[in-house]
């Protein structure tokens, strides 16, 4: 142990030696961001995204680390859920993520998983509710607004389901079903107020 701090002692104060043509890298000068900083980090380049390609790429990376938000036991949950899903089975997939809400009720990506289950189900009531609690417990979510606009509007309520899309794009500009969404509501409201 002596002979490592001695050691260490010695090089602090040693300039490094380099090989001829070898490139010298500085020593990273910012630290590491925490997840949540991250997330921030990326939302704000979605927001300011030029183009959808490169949207679109920020979106994939920003719901990575979304679903990287809870604990072995969630991401556990979450695969068996995809695998069954891969194979058609959807009432295992639905007790999976059933499970991941019982024991993750805090955890966004789980309630947005199940919406979108029961949206492929058809069960708009339901996926209402998750898609709601994705969003309270989560704000950022510009797929669960997205989503929540589709329900809204298959419920008619149009201007919620407008102000849900207006929301999804805020934080996604480029976010194609939000974006025809509000297109289509747009039109429809400036029709009926004729």
């Amino acid at each position: 142990m002596l002979i490592a701090f001695t050691l260490a002692a010695l090089l602090e104060g040693t300039p490094a030696i380099t090989l001829p043509g070898a490139e010298v890298s500085e020593p990273q000068s910012r630290a590491y961001l925490n997840l949540e900083e991250r997330l921030d980090e990326r939302l704000a380049a979605l927001a300011a995204a030029e183009t959808p390609a490169s949207a679109d790429l920020i979106a994939d990376e920003i719901r990575s680390l979304w679903r990287q938000a809870a604990g072995p036991t969630a991401d556990l949950l979450l695969q068996r859920a995809t695998t069954a899903r891969e194979a058609g089975d959807d009432a295992t997939a639905e007790r999976a993520y059933a499970h991941l809400r019982i024991l993750e009720p805090d955890y966004a990506e789980g309630w947005m998983a199940s919406a979108e289950l029961a949206i492929e189900d058809g069960d708009w009531t339901f996926a209402l509710e998750a898609l709601d609690t994705v969003v309270t417990l989560d704000a950022r979510r510009f797929d669960a607004w997205a989503l929540l606009g589709q329900a809204l509007e298959r419920a008619d309520a149009n201007q919620a389901a407008l102000d849900a899309y207006e929301e999804a794009l805020a934080l996604h500009p480029h976010h194609a079903a939000a974006g025809r969404g509000k297109t289509r509501l747009e039109r429809d409201l400036a029709g009926r107020a004729l």
